[in-house]
């Protein structure tokens, strides 16, 4: 079947305009290994990142947060911004660091391989 088209069926001439481009700056290519080098230093920081949804519990999420504005306060304005994206990544590289100590088949006994005990978490 064939795709109307929506002129004929309104009996107007449609004019079609341009839009601007609203896309975000594309990102430059990921770095697997290392920070942004020298060359890239006028591209930001976030932007040499990949992003990544997640799923955190509220308790993570409010631990995050709490802990990020503690760090930023205690700073002062000195070093870069902290995020709770920057804390996030600090913790995969933990994961990285450990990651020969990891094993499990359940979000339970992978946090018991690496010593992360259920009581220790808040309900």
């Amino acid at each position: 079947m064939a795709r109307a088209n929506l002129a004929g069926i309104i009996g107007k001439q449609v004019e079609i305009v341009p839009m601007a481009d609203t896309k975000a700056p594309p990102r430059p290519a990921a770095q697997s290994t290392s920070a942004p080098s020298m060359a890239d230093s006028d591209v930001p920081k976030w932007l040499t990142f990949e992003p990544k949804p997640t799923r955190q519990r509220r308790d993570q999420l409010d631990w995050v947060e709490a802990k990020r504005k503690e760090l930023n306060a205690l700073r002062g304005r000195a070093g870069e911004r902290l995020t709770d994206n920057t804390l996030i990544r600090v913790a995969i590289d933990l994961l990285i660091v450990n990651g020969e100590r990891l094993q499990g088949t359940t979000e339970a006994e992978l946090r018991a391989s690496l010593g992360i005990s259920d009581d220790a978490l808040p309900e």
